[in-house]
């Protein structure tokens, strides 16, 4: 698909931890041999606002006529219409439109992102990457290389093999949330870098201070420039004076990863508040995380200072670290997004929890939403599932948060079945090489087959 060298890349707000991932769009991971490929069935495009988007292009790069500019005012936000023009846009969809028609075969998806697979002929397979921003526009597209449509495992002997395939280091969980026993657990005792997920802590810690009275949900915070954060999320381009509510935040924190919410929400309770929600939440070596880092720390930390000073943190204990932070400055933060490549877990600059520490946040936060204090902490968690997966089938509720760095890529879901089962999975995974666990769509192969499987179980 020679066409495609032009493929059209700009920015998607709907990121991870860092800024390094999309929240986790999960794909399979064995494929055909290339010369065994054939038609996939078509799939239909949800009617979400990404997937309305998504209608959009494909109407457009499926068209009998060339592609013109009528209507991209009304479709593309202003930050896509800023770097290229109309016509620029036009050029690009219609260098697409060439190597078509193209047909959906697969689709992961939330409802302000999705990477939806496309397919021309049996070999040649386009991923269109999209996102939008809260009014429907699009703000981020991606024409790459698609990823071919593989077979799911078909038990738990073939996830394990699937986890193998993988990077070293990476590990899968499966727990029965009744009473903690795993069902699947492949190196879930070692503690991983976990990006995003460590957000689910300070929603603990959030939670325990509306239920003390010291904080409530309908709280403004307000964007500053000394809390402002970097992507992911949408926060980060908010005026400085923009205010918005707890409950608002906490939305964004989970859904989209917002790191500028998760960080007012860190001022709103303060760190000590977030480190006692470790050891509420019944995480077994809080020591690993304190000092908590916010966002904003772990971006000037580990790609706004020299190399020295990260070796400071690294040996550094508890009241060195919390020294060092002090010297940290304030203001708006100079980062540049090329720099944010280089791995820094292995000089502890992350947030560290084992399979069995997520599984019981999870746990912790569902207690918690039984109560008056964390009446919204189901919607909250429910709003993205990470995998598009259809709720109200085998599943009536799913739980998610992912995240990532380089390096690090990680994804845990709380699930409850329609007979009542409910279940944890977890899986991570940490490099060296960024470009390794770089790919959500691969990497979580494994986490979507246990679920299938979980799914299926509940059929038999």
């Amino acid at each position: 698909m020679a066409g495609l060298a032009a493929a059209l890349a700009l920015s998607v707000t709907a990121c991870s931890s860092t800024g390094a991932q999309a929240e986790p769009e999960s794909q399979p991971t064995e494929t055909k041999n290339a010369t065994e490929a054939a038609p996939q069935p078509a799939v239909g495009l949800p009617n979400t606002p990404a997937g309305l988007q998504a209608q959009w292009v494909l109407t457009l790069i499926n068209s009998e006529t060339a592609v013109a500019t009528d209507g991209f005012a009304d479709k593309f936000a202003d930050v896509i219409l800023s770097e290229l023009s109309a016509e620029q846009l036009a050029e690009v969809l219609e260098q697409v439109r060439s190597e078509g028609p193209w047909t959906p075969i697969n689709v992961n998806a939330a409802d302000t992102q999705g990477i939806f697979t496309l397919q021309s002929k049996p070999n040649d397979l386009m991923d269109l990457q999209l996102s939008v921003d809260e009014a429907g526009l699009i703000n981020g597209i991606f024409f790459g290389p698609g990823t071919p449509v593989r077979t799911p495992a078909a038990s738990w002997e073939e996830v394990e093999t699937s986890v193998a395939a993988l990077p070293d280091g990476s590990g899968l969980a499966v727990y029965r949330a009744a009473d903690g026993t795993s069902i699947l657990d492949i190196d879930a005792d070692t503690a991983k870098p976990v990006g995003s997920i460590f957000k689910l802590y300070v929603l603990v810690a959030v939670t325990d201070a509306v239920d003390a009275g010291t904080l409530s949900w309908d709280a403004k915070l307000t964007v500053t420039d000394d809390l402002r954060s970097l992507p992911s999320g949408e926060l980060q381009d908010a005026p400085a004076g923009t205010t918005v509510t707890v409950r608002d935040a906490a939305q964004k924190m989970i859904s989209i990863s917002d790191n500028t919410a998760t960080d007012l929400l860190m001022d709103a309770v303060g760190r000590p508040a977030v480190e006692q929600a470790l050891s509420d939440a019944g995480h077994a070596d809080t020591n690993r995380n304190i000092p908590f880092l916010s966002t904003r720390e772990l971006f000037q930390l580990g790609w706004g200072v020299e190399d020295s000073v990260r070796g400071q943190w690294a040996e550094a204990d508890d009241d060195g670290r919390r020294e060092l932070l002090q010297t940290l400055p304030g203001g708006v933060l100079d980062i540049p997004a090329a720099a944010v490549t280089t791995p820094v877990w292995q000089q502890d600059l992350d947030w560290f929890a084992t399979a069995e520490d997520l599984m019981r946040a999870h746990l912790a936060l569902q207690e918690r939403a039984a109560t008056d204090a964390g009446a919204p902490l189901r919607d909250i968690l429910g709003a993205n599932n990470g995998l598009n997966l259809e709720i109200g089938g085998d599943w009536t509720y799913i739980g998610f948060k992912g995240g990532s760095a380089p390096g690090v890529m990680a994804g845990s879901w709380y699930l409850e079945r329609n007979d009542g089962e409910r279940f944890v999975v977890v899986q991570q995974g940490a490099s060296s090489s960024p470009a390794e666990v770089a790919d959500p769509m691969t990497f979580f192969g494994p986490a979507q087959d246990a679920i299938a499987l979980l799914a299926a179980e509940g059929r038999d």
